[in-house]
């Protein structure tokens, strides 16, 4: 008897088992299948912009280093005399200045032109702002070039700006409008007592 309770148990547990899977039409799988085929090609394109994407950080990186050296290779181009630029050292230093230029140009880099341009704060870093005869907000001197790679900012060109035409006497008007109201203030308070 007690067999026969353990085959009951195995008979209504096998109908569950054994319950038929959905069967699925062919529309249907269809549909599932381009669904999963977009999916993946989506993740490849994601994957493949990511990889690019790194692959462009790690080209800033290394970028933004060598800028010094650019740099230090300009400065020293600066400070030849007239009469020894024909000498083999300076070609030389010329030309590993051009092939760094090239490097950069073969990555996107590009140099920010500055001067006689309106200041942006998204290109350039002011250091200075000094009263000229040039107009307000315009670059009249550049410190340190600055480069864009891609479109985007690699690093800010610091720069002279000039505050203006009037700059310098509005400076001189507005201390005197100080002074004057320090030698008011100071005749009140001695007239006042």
């Amino acid at each position: 008897m007690v067999e026969q309770k353990s085959d009951k148990k195995t008979e209504q547990e096998r109908p569950e088992a054994e319950a038929p899977a959905k069967q699925l039409s062919v529309e249907e799988l269809t549909d599932l299948l381009k669904r999963t085929q977009a999916n993946f090609e989506n993740y490849r394109k994601q994957s493949q912009t990511y990889l690019e994407d790194i692959k462009k950080m790690a080209a800033r990186d290394i970028l933004l280093q060598v800028l010094p050296v650019l740099d230090n290779f300009e400065l020293a181009l600066k400070a030849v005399s007239p009469d020894q630029a024909n000498t083999e050292f300076v070609r030389g230093v010329t030309l590993i200045h051009a092939q760094l230029l090239q490097l950069l140009q073969h990555n996107n880099v590009v140099p920010l032109e500055t001067i006689g341009k309106n200041f942006d704060p998204y290109y350039h870093e002011a250091l200075m702002r000094v009263p000229s005869g040039s107009p307000a907000n315009k670059i009249i001197e550049e410190f340190q070039k600055g480069f864009t790679m891609h479109g985007k900012v690699l690093r800010h060109a610091k720069v002279k700006v000039s505050a203006g035409i009037n700059a310098d006497s509005d400076q001189k008007d507005d201390h005197h409008k100080i002074n004057e109201k320090m030698k008011n203030k100071n005749e009140k308070t001695i007239g006042g007592q």
